[in-house]
Parts: C-alpha cells; sequence; structure tokens
C-alpha cells in the first residue's frame, strides 16, 4: 500500500529522522510532543527483554525505538480506538515486525496482560491535573492530556502488576511533581534507582523529570546530569542527536 493511501484527509505524515521515521497523525486532537523522544532515549534495554508501552498515542515511542535498531518484543496499548488506528498504520508504514499494538483500557487488561510479565514499561502518562489549566476541547487531548481517564497512582499500581520483580519502569513526568511521583511509585514498591531533570535551557529551572523505577529493589538513587533542551543554536547537540537514526 501507497503511504498516500495511508493518510487521511483528516490526518498529517510527519517525516522525521532524515525520512528514516514516518508518523500518520491527526490534524486536530492530540499530537505527541519532544517527550516522546526523552522518554525513548532516557530508556535503556537488554536484548530479548519485552517491553509494554501504557498509552502509546500514535505509537510513536516503540516504533522509534524499534527504528534505532532495538529488536526487543514491544507492545503498545492505547485506550483511543482512533490512536489506535494509527498506530497500525505507523506500524505499517515503518515496517516493524517487532512492534504490536493492542486496543483497549490497561486496568482491564491487566489480568489478562499479567500472565507473561515484562521486563520493561515505559509511559509517557497525561499529567496535566483535571482541576487545572486550560481544558483542551478536543475529547482526545483531553484524554492524553489530563489525568480523566487514569491517575498517577493507577498508573503507578498497574504498572507494577505487568512487571517482574525486579522489572523497570520508564516514565516522564513534571519536575514539580517528582515528590508525589516518587511517593506513589514507593507506595506500588517500585524504587526510583534512576533522574534526570529536563530544563528548556541552563537559565531555566527544572520543566520535566525522567525517572527509572525498579520492583522490589532496595534504595540506591543515581541523580543524572542535567538535559537542557535548547540553547543559543536551536536544539542542543544532544537533542539534535535524538532525531537521528
Amino acid at each position: 500500500m501507497r503511504r498516500s493511501e495511508l493518510v487521511g484527509e483528516d490526518e498529517t505524515l510527519d517525516v522525521l529522522c532524515n525520512g528514516k521515521l514516518l508518523l500518520v497523525q491527526k490534524k486536530e486532537g492530540y499530537r505527541f510532543s519532544i517527550d516522546a523522544f526523552l522518554i525513548s532515549n532516557f530508556v535503556q534495554l537488554k536484548k530479548g527483554e519485552r517491553v509494554l508501552d501504557i498509552g502509546t498515542g500514535c505509537g510513536i515511542i516503540p516504533i522509534y525505538l524499534s527504528k534505532r535498531g532495538f529488536t526487543n518484543r514491544f507492545l503498545g496499548v492505547e485506550i483511543q480506538k482512533d490512536l489506535f488506528h494509527l498506530c497500525e498504520k505507523n506500524r505499517n508504514l515503518n515496517l516493524c515486525e517487532n512492534v504490536q499494538f493492542l486496543f483497549g483500557d490497561i486496568r482491564e487488561l491487566k489480568n489478562e496482560l499479567r500472565k507473561e510479565p515484562f521486563d520493561v514499561v515505559i509511559t509517557n502518562p497525561p499529567y496535566t491535573k483535571e482541576n487545572s489549566g486550560r481544558r483542551s476541547p478536543k475529547e482526545s487531548r483531553l484524554i492524553a492530556r489530563y489525568e480523566s481517564t487514569l491517575k498517577l497512582e493507577e498508573l503507578l499500581e498497574v504498572s507494577s502488576s505487568l512487571l517482574k520483580f525486579g522489572g523497570r519502569l520508564y516514565i516522564v513526568y513534571p519536575a514539580r511533581w517528582t515528590s508525589e511521583l516518587i511517593w506513589f511509585a514507593k507506595a506500588s514498591r517500585l524504587e526510583p534507582k534512576r533522574l534526570r531533570f529536563v530544563h528548556s535551557n541552563k537559565d531555566k529551572e527544572a520543566v520535566l523529570v525522567l525517572a527509572e523505577f525498579r520492583l522490589g529493589s532496595k534504595p540506591n538513587l543515581r541523580v543524572e546530569k542535567p538535559l537542557y533542551i535548547y540553547d543559543q543554536s536551536g536544539y542542543t547537540e544532544e537533542v539534535r542527536g535524538y532525531y537521528e537514526l
């Protein structure tokens, strides 16, 4: 099937990473952000590990990691049917045979999925609090950006239940809520192992935190050097590298 046949009238085709990553998205509604590239490059994977992406959106994280050369088996779960269909399109466009997608609510799917626990869970969750910020008029943006369907504590509980003992959770979240993130994670037996704070530039305070948690681990936290997104020339050298495959 030609590319043009995969892209609907209400969709766009984004060509990224020097033409090596192709992503179909809706013109209106939820569209991925740089967060997906930040968390994908924070993740550390070992050969043979099974990876689950909760709230996969258009499938960008598992598809991007597959295009980077990771041969792991990836499963992305998406609760919105329109976005799930985009996942399927994007997998076909990018020829990612090691990536699969599943439609549904992770809370309803967890009993079936936990029969074969995962080594790694990745998530870029909605993190605008339900009663804060300007609400998006589009339903898909509302679900993707607000804690309207899956609250942080629920997400962490589900992630914990789907991991093997010693398995790892990777998450990107607002820096100002780091203490809340760690509190709820530890309540679900997820011990923080790595943190990296993300700043717009060297003169700004942190806006995001990239975090790795390990199920059932002993306390031993490493805080890595800050990640700066912009410098005088635009993206920093590190971030520019994220867009090269």
